[in-house]
């Protein structure tokens, strides 16, 4: 934030350090281990007399001086030079804080170039014993050097109690100093002999050619053996948060982990063949495919160490991007544009329709650029953000850093977060924002008929929920289509009853609907108050998406009279808005998750929680249910996860927080969802269910209270939205634990409130509660879940046919349609006839 940008596109910063400093590191190693190997090589021509391998010496001595101290010189400073430019706050930390050490190091450095000239020099100059008391001088300065430098390198990874005390040597000997430093040191041995096969194949006498290539050989298989073991120590002397990132919660790191291993196969698989089987045939190709085996495992163990420490450059301290972890809050404050030192004039005002894309593209080089590139080799941000448009990327950069944890958060305003996310799906993307789709009006349906001086019996029809929604698709199924049609038959009187034996009720899906159960019978349920059948249907009609079938419900007696008729909306979706975030487009219809989107939800859940979904769904739909509890299909999962809701909602919270229900709830649920009483008087889905995060806390304590450990995770990247503190939110247990009617309708009166969200649930749910003389069920008269009376449209049909208007039974004077004339006074519950 302090300094000017380096404006980064194709090859991003992670694409030059990456080049830069792997080579020159893998350089570096060698002019430690070579520095020895070179001098114990002088050595042992000097005691066995072989001309042939003290020419080598003098030969690799060459190589050795130009490799190292011209390109190793070159390519460090370098990596000064890229790092002032991409982490300049982070390069400011290091030489403030180890200036000493710095010193030593030049003093070291300084030593090592005057060492190796002399030692080059003065092969013929300069007597034996003094000849190799400069060489072990040159090797005794680098590999102090290496002492120095891992100090402030594995500072960077753990700078353990440095965090606390800003005291230069608990920054030098942090956690990882002495295995990192071990680690090191042997592979600086491995690099030896690594780039001793280089020059041994010139050797002209075959011999000492084939002495000197086994030597090669044993350098490296040790050195690589050692850096296997040591490599184990050095993960154990992780500290817990950095060996999560490492081993649980990066997944970059397993493929540069299986690279590690690879190259560390071949590099060692390559040693031996040059030791036993082709020191006499080696030929300099064969020694540079063994070389870059080596750079191989060099680099992939330097990716990893450095996935280790994601989010970070120094960890806990200063982010990828420079920042200061301390500053994040002010930075929100006052908006990254604000505290930028070097933000463009025309955008320290503010954000406007003008400068909207201008302050997005400053932004992302601000806190983006120096990990990902531009359409580049390297973290490419275009094919990692192709699927969003601005919304979802929006949504997804308000949970950065948190469930995906090596990435740091973003730090700013909602609206510069919202300039960002506008610049990287529309600009560099070029995907408009989404529009809201529509959902298709029905068409009025006819009532069943109804004669109120003739008809003997009232038929009322429910479905248990007031909007199904299901997710299914040829790779997985998160919720099959699956719809609870519940019915009660009450003989008219003036003291009706309910009738539940003698009678068959059957129903019939309205011709044209696809599904596996558009005809069949409603079975007496076991508490004796209700008929009860579970439809499969799905919301297309003749092709097109229809959300609201109608079914005709009938009641017959034993020898099969007519009894009663009616007609019910079964309301059922499958306009899921997974797309929003996880691209493609509708599977058909404006409705449906497709192939494209359903395949990205895999390879998400496969990458934040190590699972192999994408390969089984070649063989197969994966069940959500297979691992997750779900009380609605009435599934026990397996382990220790949260139930499918819980994990659902928890994480989708993180990404959705701070939101109302409109861009929270049905950014993801049926637009649709809300048709009745409630959604006409203002109420939406937070009114009940509270807040996206806060609805995602009660599941998850619900879990939590199970002894489920694996909500734990997400409950600590939840901040409640209504309440202080998470200990307020009462557990839920979802499809059970729900707000019932009298949570706001207490005494059946006017709600006081319409916050039901944290209110103790009901031992019962609304769509099953009965009226307080236990015969008709609530939902019966006044309608389903989240489709209330007076509803609109194929909803009213039923009190239509009974009263003449959208409006639930009982209500102004319509008791008549059961009891066969108006009642004066309130049967089912209090407040009855008032409007």
């Amino acid at each position: 934030m302090e300094y000017p940008i380096w404006q980064l596109t194709t090859l991003g910063g992670g694409f030059w350090i990456a080049l830069i400093a792997t080579l020159h590191v893998y350089v570096a190693h060698f002019a430690i281990g070579g520095g020895l190997f070179l001098v114990l090589t002088e050595q042992a021509a000097y005691r066995t007399g072989n001309p042939h391998l003290l020419e080598y010496a003098k030969k690799h001595s060459r190589f050795f001086l130009l490799l190292t101290m011209a390109f190793g010189a070159v390519s460090g400073v370098a990596i000064w030079f890229t790092i002032a430019l991409l982490a300049p706050q982070a390069t400011i930390t290091l030489i403030h804080n180890f200036v000493f050490a710095w010193a030593a190091e030049w003093v070291c450095f300084t030593g090592e170039i005057v060492a190796l000239i002399i030692y080059y020099y003065t092969w013929d100059t300069m007597n034996r014993r003094d000849h190799l008391m400069v060489g072990y001088i040159y090797f005794i300065f680098g590999w102090f050097s290496l002492f120095l430098i891992n100090g402030i390198v594995g500072f960077m990874l753990t700078p353990g109690d440095w965090l606390q005390t800003r005291d230069f040597w608990d920054g030098i000997f942090n956690p990882t100093f002495w295995s990192s430093l071990v680690f090191r040191t042997f592979f600086s041995a491995a690099c030896a002999g690594l780039f001793g096969f280089v020059t041994a194949t010139r050797i002209m006498d075959e011999e000492t050619r084939v002495s000197v290539l086994r030597t090669c050989s044993a350098w490296t298989i040790a050195g690589v053996a050692a850096v296997v073991v040591t490599g184990f120590w050095y993960v154990a002397s992780l500290p817990t948060a950095q060996y999560e990132m490492m081993l649980l919660k990066s997944h970059r790191v397993a493929g540069f982990m299986n690279w590690f291993w690879l190259t560390a196969g071949l590099t060692l698989l390559g040693g031996l063949t040059m030791a036993l089987r082709m020191p006499r045939r080696m030929t300099f190709p064969l020694a540079m495919v063994v070389l870059m085996a080596g750079l191989g495992l060099f680099g992939s163990f330097e990716f990893i160490r450095e996935a280790a420490r994601k989010p970070y450059l120094i960890w806990d301290y200063a982010y990828s991007n420079s920042i200061i972890k301390s500053h994040a809050a002010v930075i929100n404050q006052d908006g990254a544009l604000a505290r930028a030192r070097w933000t463009p004039p025309d955008l320290r005002d503010g954000i406007t329709a003008d400068n909207r894309m201008a302050a997005g593209a400053f932004l992302y080089q601000l806190q983006c650029a120096s990990c990902h590139s531009i359409g580049g080799p390297m973290n490419d941000i275009r094919k990692r953000t192709a699927m969003y448009d601005t919304d979802g990327m929006d949504s997804f950069i308000s949970g950065m850093g948190k469930l995906n944890p090596y990435m740091p958060p973003f730090l700013g305003t909602p609206g510069e977060r919202a300039a960002l996310a506008a610049y990287i799906a529309e600009d560099l993307n070029g995907n408009a924002p989404l529009a809201r789709t529509a959902v298709p009006t029905p068409e009025p349906a006819a009532p069943a008929p109804f004669n109120p001086d003739e008809d003997t019996h009232v038929l009322l029809a429910w479905t248990d929920q007031g909007m199904t929604f299901y997710a299914q698709t040829d790779l997985w199924t998160l919720l099959p289509p699956a719809i609870t049609l519940r019915a009660q038959l009450i003989l008219r009187d003036p003291l009706p009853e309910v009738v539940t034996s003698g009678v068959t009720l059957t129903f019939a899906v309205d011709p044209g609907f696809e599904g596996n159960t558009l005809t069949g019978s409603l079975a007496p349920h076991e508490d004796g108050g209700r008929f009860e059948a579970t439809l499969n249907v799905r919301p297309y009609a003749d092709g097109a998406f229809n959300p609201l079938p109608m079914a005709t419900i009938e009641a017959r007696d034993a020898g099969g009279q007519l009894l009663a008729t009616t007609r019910v909306a079964l309301p059922v979706s499958d306009q899921m808005g997974c797309r929003n975030c996880h691209g493609g487009d509708w599977a058909r219809h404006d409705s449906g998750v497709s192939t494209a989107t359903a395949e990205n939800i895999l390879a998400v859940h496969d990458r934040m929680n190590k699972t192999d979904h994408v390969a089984r769904s070649r063989k197969g739909p994966i069940l959500c249910v297979e691992c997750h509890d779900d009380p609605i299909q009435n599934a026990r999962g397996a382990g220790d996860r949260p139930n499918l809701s819980a994990a659902i909602h928890g994480s989708h919270a993180v990404y959705l927080a701070g939101r109302d229900a409109e861009d929270s709830c049905l950014k993801c649920h049926p637009q649709n969802t809300l048709r009745g009483l409630h959604a006409e008087a203002g109420l939406d889905c937070a009114s009940c269910h509270g807040q996206m995060e806060d609805f995602a806390i009660a599941l998850l304590k619900g879990e939590q209270r199970a002894g489920k450990q694996g909500a734990d995770k997400l409950l600590t990247l939840l901040t409640p939205r209504s309440v202080n503190s998470a200990d307020e939110i009462n557990p839920r247990a979802p499809w059970l634990a729900e707000p019932d009617c009298l949570t706001c309708h207490r005494d059946y009166t006017a709600p006081d409130t319409i916050d039901a969200f944290n209110a103790e649930s009901s031992a019962e749910l609304y769509s099953t509660r009965r009226d307080d003389l236990g015969a008709v069920y609530c939902a019966a008269c006044h309608g389903a879940p989240h489709a209330i009376h007076p509803a609109t449209g194929r909803d009213s049909t039923q009190p239509v046919q009974y009263t003449g208007k959208p409006q639930a039974l009982g209500a102004n004077g319509s008791c008549s349609a059961c009891h066969e004339f108006d009642m004066e006074d309130a049967a089912h519950h209090p407040g009855m006839g008032v409007e």
